[in-house]
């Protein structure tokens, strides 16, 4: 006897159910196409080049549909705003625009310096939408804090990382900022030496705010694992999203320490003391970050072992935070000179480009038959509706009956 196939959603149902987590996809091309232009081992080929472009251009398609897609939502039903941000998981994946964004501004600035794209100007326009990126970070950090405290219910029993999502926003910002200031550096004009230092300071002000709040979380996240045991299958590969707060973090200090080099700093501050600071603590992340990852690989095969896991979009969110530590991995093999951190820089990234193709061949079925569209706000807003009618009409038989 075979099993009935669901029905295709309509465009508008599709709309409907559209939900900020499609940002993760963004997220998750984009560090993707960062680790294609920092493979080690091919750096300057050329087919380096044409893969950096391919992932650049089709992350700008993904972030255009996408965000087309999240404005039309709220505009053709503009009621649905409020249930999502009371949602105690699904308004937590707004802190994924900024994000996803940022990589966008990482690709762009790459095509610019190594592949000499346009000029100056294009470098500070890009220099113009990170700050536009930090304010809406710093916007989406506090606000989803506020949000949680006043307009959420959670308990310690339902927590998992994705806590971590609105905080991420201000590393990520921070890091892409990082990046920004040695490209301005190398300008080496005053005017971009002063715009240099402003985003080194921003920068670090950043980084320090959101692994403050992140260490925060992680600490009680801890708590959880071992008073409440593994997640729930639903929210079991949020485990992974651990590594983005300590690899990005990692990432953004270690790039902005370097940077104290090329910034004017006052007399008693050392360039040479600082990058030192920078690189035992970037270090301590990547120590941090890799018993995390066998924490979360760990409970990962637990949940296996038991039973499957069903795929969503929220699949995606584990690209970028594992693309975050291969960076890390990557970039202290760069400062390090080390051979042995190049080689399992690359290793990380061939993995994380694996499983990139894995998650993109799963989504494009599951967008065919519309069976990733699948609002959990939404639902529950549909339900409730749907039992307001059953009352109503149940209340009129009776009074058509007395």
């Amino acid at each position: 006897m075979s099993t009935p196939q669901l029905s295709r959603k309509t465009l508008k149902a599709c709309i409907r159910h559209f939900t900020w987590a499609w940002h993760t996809v963004v997220m998750g091309t984009g560090v993707v196409g960062t680790l294609v232009s920092r493979f080690h081992f091919a750096e300057g080929s050329e087919a380096i080049k044409i893969l950096t472009l391919l992932f650049f251009f089709l992350n700008l398609f993904f972030f255009l549909v996408i965000s087309a897609a999240t404005i039309a939502r709220y505009y053709l039903y503009p009621e649905l705003w409020e249930p999502m941000l009371q949602h105690p998981t699904q308004s937590l994946f707004i802190g994924a625009l900024p994000m996803g964004a940022a990589t966008l501004i990482n690709a762009a600035l790459t095509i610019n310096q190594h592949y000499s794209f346009a000029g100056p100007g294009f470098l500070y326009t890009l220099w113009a939408f990170w700050w536009l990126d930090c304010a809406v970070s710093v916007f989406i950090a506090v606000g989803m804090i506020f949000v949680m405290m006043t307009k959420q219910q959670h308990s310690m029993g339902e927590m998992s990382g994705l806590w971590l999502l609105p905080v991420v926003t201000l590393i990520v910002a921070s890091s892409t900022g990082g990046v920004l200031g040695t490209a301005l550096a190398n300008h080496a004009t005053p005017h971009a030496m002063c715009a240099a230092s402003l985003t080194t300071a921003v920068s670090f002000s950043l980084v320090l705010i959101g692994l403050s709040l992140a260490m925060m979380i992680i600490t009680v996240y801890l708590m959880r694992l071992v008073v409440y045991g593994p997640l729930d299958p639903g929210l079991i590969l949020s485990s992974f999203i651990i590594l983005g707060p300590l690899g990005q973090g990692g990432f953004s200090v270690l790039v902005n320490g370097q940077n104290t080099t090329h910034v004017a700093l006052p007399v008693p501050l050392s360039p040479a003391v600082i990058q030192t600071i920078c690189l035992c603590a970037a270090w301590a992340m990547w120590s941090i970050a890799l018993i995390w990852l066998f924490i979360a690989l760990c409970s990962v095969g637990s949940v296996l072992r038991r039973q499957s896991i069903s795929f969503s979009v929220a699949t995606w969110g584990t690209i970028f935070p594992n693309g975050a530590f291969a960076l890390l991995t990557v970039e202290l093999g760069d400062v390090l000179e080390s051979q042995a951190l190049n080689y399992l820089g690359a290793i990380f990234s061939v993995l994380v480009l694996l499983q990139w193709i894995y998650v993109l061949m799963k989504t494009i079925p599951a967008i065919w038959n519309t069976s990733v569209f699948n609002s959990p706000c939404v639902s529950k807003l549909d339900e409730q509706m749907l039992l307001a009618l059953q009352m109503q009409d149940a209340a009129s038989d009776i009074s058509h009956i007395v």
